[in-house]
Formats: structure tokens, C-alpha cells, sequence
């Protein structure tokens, strides 16, 4: 089925540009196979219950197309592609990009005119003996990486495992759905007999499909308060004006995600939103001081930062026991992998990435530097999706502009700037962060009593597939439609653009060491730790750190702190008046409105895609 899903989302988002069914921590398109494969298996198991699915077979097939969708999402491969030729296309007299060419490895990307030109206009085949000579070296050169690349976050994730799903008992919000359509159920057909799910699911049906309907005849009625509304221009007086684009909107998706979260951090992640804007007002109030407070971004970096580090403290016994048992050569039948072979096997990739920089001409340390930041932001997404399962997740400042500000654009030079726009196309946004799926596949392995060890060659051999059909559906689609063309979605080509604009300005208006944004990462840091601190210690303490990270993150919340709040409140008032027993018998409603909102906006994409056309973005729009 990979190659099917591959398809899918390649057509899907990069051509018709309808729902994104990989926007999501949840993923959509892979929560709705899962939903037609468990109402399938429903009619076996009461007709002809030998033949019928295992609860675990169905997971196994569920955290294998999640990960190959994330390789072929967001932030993955549907920006890779664009942003490899993309500065040979777009080169202008003006934007002088030609000045970085000799800079870029050989090996990198196709340069033949022909080729490229044939990329981004399409009406061409990527089968012909001409491009896919092109294409061969660049396919080998990003397809070890990629896969380099995924196999350390595989690494990571054993040495982490235990710790956060065995000793911290992290709830890990994101495997409740595909737990409880599967395994928490008995049946997949007890499942589907609950009526508070089926009220649940088609409130969303019904709301998403009158806006459908509106999309193609504006004369139906639209239901708008789904649809982000911005607020923000009824302040129009100084110093409120500073709280600019606050839209409030109602998605089903959210409004389900967050009953699954944590009540202390929905409150964190809107309330330090909040914060947030009020700073704005405060820099307003505060205008002719020359202050660059409240630097969001660098606050956030230091936020991200901060978690990893509390990650470390809070786990630091754990990890000394690994170095322990390494040193001692003492064995653990229940590990995934042994944990000497999963650091030596980090260690090696992080070898393989200086060398792969090296031989691009980078410096050996600014692939140290670069890939130590890329982690550590990887660990905080990675705890931030167990312990909360947020709907975004997009860091504030990527790792190249923290390291540019950390050195100077002007110490590390034309070459050493080249190579890091290169690597941008896996960081530009998070939303389809491998590595989560991955730890989040192991907690359903444990929940599903599967060997954990054969879990681990099932993730690699889905990386696998997932890497080659991805690679396969992009560059097949692009040829065939044209990546500068109407025919289709222009954003993710955008997107490729954006680390050479980066380093044209780089190249352009050199800069020294930016002291003044790492002091606000210094105070995100600070903070963070502060936050953990004062959890640990007073347990009526409400704030969360990773809500404060979240709300100081680049589009995290801006679409979701209301949803986030009305949630909140309904799930604090079911808690504080109903119990946990209540909570968990509403907990199938809420599920149904996840689920209605996943299945009817996945139905419309596939309706985009078989008859190429738009159709209305059920999320995010």
C-alpha cells in the first residue's frame, strides 16, 4: 500500500492542493486507510472470522504508511525536489544567484538546462534515458542521506524509549486513536458500536460537507466559524494595534486532538500564547527604546533547546545506566536494539553527516554544530508529540539561522553558507517530523505486546520504501505537470526557494556573531528550566514549559488557541465534575469528531485527485 499512499499525497497536496492529509501530528490519509481497513475487518470478523485482521495487523500496516506518508509530506520530500534545481531555474540578473553556483556540488542536483527546464514545465516523462541519467547520482546522494538520517532518529528513539514509556509513562496522545480503533476496543466491531462516536463523527461530516458544497455553489450556506477568522483588526488603536493577525477558529480536528492532551498543557499552550501578544502591546508601549524584545523566535530556539536539556536532567539515571551497561557489556533481552549498537550507530551516522558536509566543501565544524542543533530540536519534537501530541509542531528559528547567528555569515563564508541552504529542505517545517511516528510506533508495539526488536526492521524496511516511492511519485509528478506551472500547487515550490533567498541575503549583507538573539535564546532556556523546576517541585503549579515552547513557535498556535481553549474548558468542566469515568465515556464522542473530520476530508481529497480538480480545504483553511 505504500506506493498507493505515495501516490496519494503526491497528487493530493502537490497537485490538486486540497486537504493536506499529512499537515497533521495525527496524520489524516493515515488515519482514514486505517478507518476503511478496520470497518472491513469489522464485516470479517462477524462473517468470517478466521480470515479476519489481528488488532496488531492492523497497527503494523498503520505505523508503516504513517511513516512513509511523512517521508513524502511536508518538510520532506515535497520540498526536496524543487529546492534541488530550483536555484539553476530561478536565477535572475537580479537576484544574482548565479554568484553560489560554483559553490554547489556536482553531485547534488541535475545541471543540464534541458533537464531542469523540463522539471519545471512539465509536459515532459521523468522516464526518459536523458533525465533519469541526470537525476541517477542526486536520487543515490539524498536517498543515503535521507536514509542516514532517519536510521540516527532511530538510533535516539531506543535509547529514549525506555525511559519516557517505562519510567516517566509519557501518554503519548497521538496512539490513543489508532489504540482504540484496534486494540482498547476488544474488536474492531465493538468499536463501531458506540453510539456517542457516531453523534461524535457526524457533526464534522455534516459541517465540512455544507462547506464543500458552498465552495462550488457560494449560494449554500458556509458555516464560518470553522474557517479561521482574524480578530485582530477590531484593535485598531495604539498600543492593541501590536496584537496584529489573531484569528479564532473552531476546527473539529483540534477541538478533538486537545481532549486527548494534558489539561495543564492545553492551558499552557494557549495561555502562553496569550502572553505572547501582550508582549507586542508591551513593545508598542515601549516603541522608541530600540529594545528587540520579545524576539519570539530566539525565545522560542532557547525553548526548544531548554526541553532537550530537561530531557537529559530528567532522564539522566537512565542514561547513565546506558553507558553503564555498554562499558559492562551487560545484555537486556527486552531492548529493541542492543544500546551499545544504537549510540555506536548514531555516532557513525553523525560521522557519515561531517563527512557528507566535507566532501561538499563544508567545514568540519560547521556540520558538527549544524547537526547537533538538528537533534537536539528533533528530541524536543519528539517529547513534545509524547507527552502532549500537539496538532503542529514547526520549530521558531531553524537550525541554519541559529547557526548563522552563532557564527556570523560573514566567518563562514560563500561555501560553508551554500552547503547549509542545501540542507534546509528537511527543516523547514516540522509538521511531518519523522522521528515522532517512529517512537510513537514502538509505544504501539509495547501497547500491542509485539516484539520490539522485529518492530525495529519494520520501521527500517517502511523508511526504505517510503524514501524510494517518494522520490519515484515527486519527480514522475513534476515532470509530467511542471513545477512552474498553474498546474500545480505552487507553495512547496515556494518553499524551495527559500534557502536561496537566505543565502542571497547572507551573501549580500554579511553579519558578525548575533549576541543580542542568542541572549533571548539564552532566556528561553532559562525559562524552560525554570518551568520544569517549578512543576517538579509544587504540583499545583499550572504551567507547562513545553506549552510555553509551543505558543513561542512559528504558526503553532496562531490557528489553534482557540480550539485549544474551548476544549480546555469543556474537557476541564467533564474532569472537575464527572471524574476520570466520565472522562473516558465522553472520550469516544470526541474521537468521533477527530475521526469524522479525518475521514470526510480525506474523501474529498481523493475525490481532487481522481478528477483533478480543487476541491474546498477541510484542513487547514
Amino acid at each position: 500500500m505504500i506506493p498507493v499512499v505515495s501516490f496519494w499525497v503526491s497528487n493530493s497536496e502537490m497537485v490538486t492542493g486540497v486537504t493536506e492529509i499529512t499537515s497533521t501530528s495525527l496524520l489524516m490519509g493515515a488515519v482514514f486507510i486505517l478507518f476503511v481497513l478496520t470497518i472491513f475487518n469489522s464485516f470479517l470478523e462477524r462473517f468470517f472470522p478466521k480470515v479476519a485482521f489481528s488488532g496488531s495487523e492492523l497497527l503494523v500496516i498503520y505505523v508503516m504508511l504513517a511513516l512513509a506518508m511523512a517521508i513524502n509530506g511536508i518538510g520532506m520530500f515535497g520540498f526536496l525536489a524543487p529546492s534541488l534545481v530550483a536555484p539553476f531555474w530561478f536565477d535572475t540578473p537580479e537576484n544574482e544567484w548565479a554568484t553560489f553556483h560554483p559553490y554547489i556540488p556536482d553531485w547534488f542536483a541535475p545541471r543540464d538546462n534541458m533537464v531542469v527546464k523540463n522539471f519545471f514545465l512539465g509536459d515532459s516523462t521523468f522516464f526518459s534515458l536523458e533525465h533519469m541519467k541526470a537525476w541517477a547520482v542526486p536520487i543515490l546522494t539524498w536517498s543515503s542521506f535521507t536514509f542516514a538520517l532517519l536510521f540516527m532518529m532511530l538510533c535516539l528513539n531506543v535509547l529514549v524509549r525506555k525511559q519516557w514509556m517505562e519510567h516517566e509513562r509519557l501518554s503519548f496522545p497521538v496512539t490513543t486513536i489508532p489504540l482504540e480503533m484496534t486494540l482498547r476496543s476488544g474488536t474492531t466491531l465493538v468499536f463501531f458500536k458506540r453510539k456517542l462516536f457516531w453523534i461524535g463523527f457526524i457533526i464534522p461530516v455534516i459541517m465540512q460537507s455544507i462547506n464543500t458544497l458552498h465552495f462550488f455553489h457560494p449560494t449554500i450556506p458556509y458555516i464560518w466559524f470553522i474557517k479561521a477568522f482574524d480578530i485582530g483588526h477590531f484593535f485598531t488603536e495604539k498600543p492593541f494595534n501590536a496584537i496584529g493577525y489573531l484569528p479564532v477558529s473552531f476546527y473539529p480536528t483540534v477541538i478533538g486532538l486537545t481532549y486527548l492532551m494534558p489539561l495543564d498543557v492545553s492551558f499552557s499552550c494557549w495561555f502562553f500564547f496569550l502572553v505572547r501578544k501582550m508582549e507586542r502591546v508591551a513593545v508598542s508601549m515601549l516603541e522608541g527604546t530600540g529594545t528587540r524584545f520579545p524576539a519570539i523566535g530566539e525565545q522560542g530556539a532557547g525553548a526548544w533547546i531548554g526541553l532537550s536539556l530537561m530531557v537529559l536532567w530528567l532522564g539522566k539515571k537512565h542514561f547513565w545506566t546506558i553507558l553503564s551497561d555498554i562499558f559492562r557489556r551487560k545484555g537486556d533481552k527486552e531492548k529493541t536494539i542492543p544500546y551499545g549498537f544504537a549510540l555506536f550507530s548514531f555516532i557513525v551516522g553523525m560521522l557519515f553527516m561531517t563527512l557528507f558536509c566535507y566532501q561538499a566543501g563544508a567545514s568540519f565544524y560547521l556540520a558538527i554544530i549544524y547537526f547537533g542543533i538538528f537533534f537536539v530540536y528533533m528530541l524536543a519534537i519528539t517529547r513534545i508529540r509524547a507527552e502532549v501530541g500537539p496538532i503542529w509542531h514547526n520549530p521558531p528559528v531553524n537550525p541554519q539561522t541559529l547557526t548563522v547567528e552563532i557564527f556570523g555569515s560573514r566567518a563562514l563564508g560563500a561555501q560553508n553558507l551554500t552547503i547549509l541552504a542545501y540542507l534546509s529542505w528537511f527543516d523547514l517545517d516540522h509538521r511531518c517530523a519523522v522521528m515522532p511516528h517512529q517512537l510513537e510506533g514502538f509505544r504501539i508495539a509495547k501497547e500491542a505486546k509485539m516484539k520490539e526488536r522485529r518492530f525495529f526492521y519494520i520501521i527500517l524496511l517502511a523508511t526504505a520504501l517510503g524514501i524510494a516511492f517518494a522520490f519515484f511519485n515527486v519527480l514522475r509528478m513534476y515532470y509530467a505537470r511542471g513545477a512552474d506551472t498553474p498546474r500545480v500547487n505552487p507553495w512547496r515550490v515556494n518553499m524551495g526557494k527559500i534557502p536561496f533567498f537566505m543565502l542571497a541575503s547572507w551573501l549580500n549583507y554579511p553579519t558578525s556573531t548575533d549576541y543580542t538573539s542568542l541572549k533571548f535564546v539564552g532566556v528561553g532556556i532559562v525559562f524552560v528550566l525554570f518551568l520544569t523546576f517549578m512543576r517538579g517541585r509544587f504540583f499545583w503549579w499550572p504551567f507547562h514549559p513545553v506549552g510555553y515552547a509551543l505558543a513561542n513557535a512559528w504558526g503553532s498556535m496562531y490557528l489553534f488557541w482557540s480550539g485549544m481553549l474551548a476544549a480546555w474548558v469543556v474537557k476541564f468542566i467533564i474532569i472537575r465534575y464527572g471524574g476520570i469515568k466520565f472522562y473516558r465515556r465522553a472520550l469516544p464522542f470526541f474521537i468521533g469528531i477527530l475521526l469524522g473530520d479525518f475521514v470526510i476530508g480525506s474523501l474529498w481529497s481523493i475525490i481532487g485527485v481522481v478528477f483533478n480538480v480543487p476541491i474546498y480545504r477541510v484542513f487547514p483553511n
